[in-house]
C-alpha cells in the first residue's frame, strides 16, 4: 500500500508539472450531436430573472474512461478502470506499476552501484512509459486509445438523482470495523463527483439546482471540439430551463475553451454573464517552458537558494522552516552530479514518456504561451506527421493572441465579462520563468488578460508610468491593471493559489456566484458589490474547521470566561466570514484568537500545538531558517560547497 501510494505520488507530480492547466476537450471520435431532451424543467420557465449557470471547469475534473478499440473499458490487473480524473490511482495500473518496480530494483541498485545512468534511465522510464501508455497521442492528435466522458446532458438536481458510474468502481482500498470493503472515491451520485471538483452549492441553494449546470469533458483532447460541443450544451441548457440566456464560468483551462467559444460560435443574444477566474487564456509558461526544455536545474543559483522552499511552498508550506534548512544540506551534493542527473532525467522524460502526451495532444498546445507558439511549433510539429496537428494548433494560436480583443468585442456586444485573478505567487522552480507572478501554476499575465506585473519578490519600476492613472495600481505596487482587456472588471487576489481555488469557496467560489447573479455588479472598481478590486487571499480552513468542532462542542463544563472568549472569538470569525475586503493579517489574527480561545477550553485535538509555538515560535523558527539560508547565499552564492572550498584552496595555492 505504502508502494502504491508512493508512486501514485510521483505520477501525480508528473502530471501537475506537466498537465496543470491543460485546456481539454472530447476526442475526435466523440465530437457529434448528443442525445438530451429539450423538455423545459423548471418550475420558473425562465422567468426568475436569474439566468442559468454552465461551470466549464478545470484540469482532470470530469471522469474519462480509457478505452481499447472495441470500446471496452481499459482495466488494471486488479479490475478497476483506467479513468483520467477522480482518484489519482485510477490513472494507471498501480499494482502492475509497483510489481514492474519491485522485479526490477535489482537491476536499479546494480546501475546505481555501478554509475550505469544510462541503464537506470531505462528501466525507470520504461516503467513510466508503460504506465502512461494509455494516455498517449499519436502525431495527428488523435489518441492511441479511444475515451468515454461521463457527461451531465442534465442539471445538477438530476445529477443528484443519478447514481455515479464510478462508485461500482471504486472498490477495494479500505475497509470498515465489519471488514466490509469501502468504496474509494464516495461519489455515490454523480452530484458528489461534481461537488467535490466545483461546489456551487450556494448558488443552487439560492437560484435552484435545476438552474446549475456542469460542463464535462476530457482534459486530454481537442480544444476546438470542446467549444463546439459546448455551443449544443448551450442550446440544451436553453431549452430546459426556458431562459432566453445562459451564464458560464470558465475555471483553469477551461479558459482555452473559453476563447474558442466566444471567437468562433458565440451568439451574444444567448450568453449574460461570463466569469474568466484563473483561466489559462494565453496558456501557461509552466507547460510552455516544459516542452521547449527550458529548465532551471543546471542553474545553481535557483538549484542552491530557490528551489527547495519554492517546491514546498506550493506543494507543502507548513514545512517552509524546513525547506530553507534544506538549502545547506543540498549544497552537500556537487552541482556537476546533481544538475547533470536532474537534466538528464527531466529530458529524458520528457522525450520518452510525457512528450508522448504533450507533443502530440491538441489541447495541450492551447496551454503553450502565444509568445512562444511560433518558435515551438516549428521545432516539433512541423513535419509531416503532425500536419493535421499542426493545423489544429495554429488555427488555435490564431484565436489565442487575439483574446483580448475578442474579449472586448463581446463586452460591447452586451456580454458582461469579468475575470478573477491570482498573483505574486511563482511558478514552478522547475522551469525557466519561475519568477514571473502567477497562481503557482498559471502566469498572472495570461489569467487577468493582459495586465501588467512585477516579477514575484519585486514591485513596479519607480518610473513606471500608468497605462490610465494610479488608481489602477495596486496598493502593493506590484501589478498595472490598466493593461489588461478590462481593466474596469478584473479583480486580483494577491497569493491566491491556483491549487486553493475549490477549497476556497468562501472566497474565490462564492466571487464567481456573485458576478453571475448579483446585477447590482458591474465592475470592480464602484459596482463592486463590496469587494475590492485588489484582495488578498485568506486561509480560512483552519477558522472553517474550528467553527465546525465549536458548533458541535458541549460547553456546559466550562468556565463561563472561557465560554465568553469563545463566543467572541466565534463572533470574529462569523464577520471575517462576511467581510468581502480580504485581508490576510487580518484572517490570520482571528485565526490566532479563536485558536487560542478553543485550545484554553481543551476543544481541540491533543496533536494541536500551543498557540505561542504555532503563532509565534514556528514563524520566528521560520524567520530564522530564512536568514540561515540568506547567509549561505551570500556566502556560497551558486556554488556547492566542493566548488566553493576548492575555489579557496586554488587562490591559497596560486597565491603561494
Amino acid at each position: 500500500m505504502k508502494l502504491k501510494k508512493l508512486l501514485c505520488s510521483v505520477l501525480a507530480l508528473c502530471l501537475i508539472i506537466c498537465g496543470c492547466a491543460i485546456p481539454a476537450s472530447v476526442s475526435a471520435e466523440e465530437a457529434h450531436s448528443h442525445e438530451w431532451s429539450s423538455e423545459c424543467k423548471t418550475d420558473c420557465n425562465g422567468e426568475c430573472g436569474t439566468s442559468p449557470v454552465i461551470i466549464v471547469h478545470g484540469i482532470m475534473q470530469s471522469q474519462v474512461y480509457v478505452q481499447d478499440k472495441d470500446g471496452n473499458d481499459i482495466m488494471t490487473s486488479d479490475g478497476f478502470p483506467i479513468v483520467e480524473g477522480m482518484d489519482m490511482a485510477f490513472m494507471f495500473d498501480t499494482v502492475a506499476l509497483g510489481n514492474e518496480f519491485k522485479a526490477s530494483i535489482g537491476d536499479i541498485l546494480l546501475s546505481v552501484a555501478t554509475g550505469n545512468r544510462d541503464k537506470l534511465f531505462d528501466i525507470v522510464l520504461g516503467i513510466l512509459d508503460e504506465s502512461f501508455s494509455s494516455h498517449y497521442f499519436n502525431p495527428d492528435g488523435t489518441r492511441t486509445n479511444g475515451v468515454s466522458v461521463d457527461e451531465y446532458w442534465y442539471s445538477l438536481e438530476e445529477c443528484m438523482q443519478t447514481p455515479d458510474r464510478s462508485y461500482g468502481y471504486a472498490k477495494g482500498y479500505g475497509k470498515d470495523e465489519n471488514g466490509n470493503t469501502l468504496p474509494t472515491t464516495k461519489y455515490e451520485t454523480e452530484f458528489d463527483f461534481i461537488k467535490r471538483q466545483v461546489d456551487i452549492t450556494g448558488y443552487c441553494e439560492e437560484y435552484g439546482y435545476d438552474h446549475a449546470y456542469y460542463y464535462a469533458y476530457s482534459s486530454f483532447g481537442d480544444t476546438l471540439e470542446a467549444a463546439a460541443n459546448l455551443n449544443e450544451y448551450i442550446d440544451m441548457v436553453k431549452a430546459q430551463t426556458g431562459h432566453d440566456k445562459v451564464s458560464l464560468v470558465f475555471i483553469s483551462l477551461g479558459g482555452t475553451i473559453g476563447n474558442v467559444y466566444l471567437a468562433e460560435h458565440c451568439d451574444p443574444t444567448e450568453v449574460d454573464r461570463v466569469v474568466f477566474a484563473a483561466a489559462a487564456v494565453d496558456g501557461s509558461y509552466l507547460l510552455g517552458d516544459l516542452m521547449a526544455g527550458k529548465s532551471t536545474l543546471g542553474d545553481g543559483n535557483t538549484l542552491y537558494n530557490d528551489l527547495i522552499p519554492n517546491l514546498i511552498s506550493i506543494l507543502a508550506e507548513e514545512y517552509e522552516a524546513l525547506a530553507y534548512l534544506g538549502n545547506a544540506v543540498a549544497r552537500a551534493i556537487p552541482q556537476e552530479l546533481f544538475s547533470d542527473f536532474l537534466n538528464e532525467a527531466l529530458t529524458r522524460a520528457v522525450n520518452e514518456v510525457l512528450g508522448k502526451l504533450m507533443h502530440n495532444c491538441p489541447s495541450m498546445w492551447a496551454l503553450v504561451p502565444s509568445a512562444m507558439y511560433p518558435e515551438l511549433s516549428k521545432e516539433l510539429i512541423s513535419d509531416d506527421a503532425h500536419k493535421l496537428l499542426k493545423e489544429k494548433t495554429d488555427k488555435y494560436y490564431e484565436i489565442q493572441k487575439n483574446a483580448a480583443k475578442t474579449v472586448q468585442e463581446m463586452t460591447e456586444k452586451g456580454v458582461d465579462i469579468f475575470v478573477i485573478c491570482g498573483y505574486d505567487l511563482e511558478l514552478l522552480g522547475l522551469v525557466e520563468h519561475y519568477k514571473l507572478s502567477s497562481d503557482n501554476i498559471i502566469q498572472a499575465e495570461s489569467t487577468s488578460i493582459g495586465a501588467t506585473f512585477a516579477n514575484c519578490g519585486e514591485t513596479l519600476a519607480e518610473d513606471y508610468k500608468p497605462a490610465i492613472d494610479e488608481t489602477y495600481i495596486s496598493p502593493d505596487g506590484i501589478l498595472d491593471a490598466g493593461t489588461c482587456a478590462l481593466p474596469e472588471r478584473t479583480w486580483f487576489i494577491k497569493g491566491q493559489s491556483h491549487l486553493k481555488l475549490q477549497s476556497r469557496i468562501n472566497d474565490v467560489i462564492e466571487l464567481c456566484i456573485q458576478l453571475i447573479s448579483n446585477y447590482e455588479i458591474t465592475d470592480a472598481r464602484e459596482n463592486n458589490g463590496g469587494y475590492p478590486q485588489f484582495l488578498e487571499y485568506r486561509n480560512l480552513s483552519k477558522i472553517e474547521s474550528m467553527m465546525n468542532k465549536f458548533n458541535e462542542a458541549d460547553l456546559s463544563a466550562l468556565s463561563p470566561e472561557q465560554v465568553e472568549a469563545l463566543n467572541a472569538a466565534y463572533a470574529k470569525a462569523e464577520e471575517l466570514l462576511a467581510d468581502r475586503a480580504w485581508d490576510a493579517e487580518k484572517a490570520l489574527e482571528v485565526e490566532k484568537e479563536l485558536y487560542s480561545a478553543m485550545f484554553e477550553a481543551g476543544l481541540l485535538s491533543d496533536s494541536d500545538n500551543a498557540p505561542f509555538v504555532k503563532y509565534t515560535l514556528m514563524p520566528i523558527l521560520t524567520k530564522i531558517a530564512k536568514a540561515f539560508s540568506d547567509v549561505f547565499k551570500m556566502i556560497f552564492g551558486g556554488s556547492d560547497y566542493w566548488k566553493f572550498f576548492a575555489n579557496i584552496l586554488k587562490q591559497i595555492v596560486e597565491a603561494i
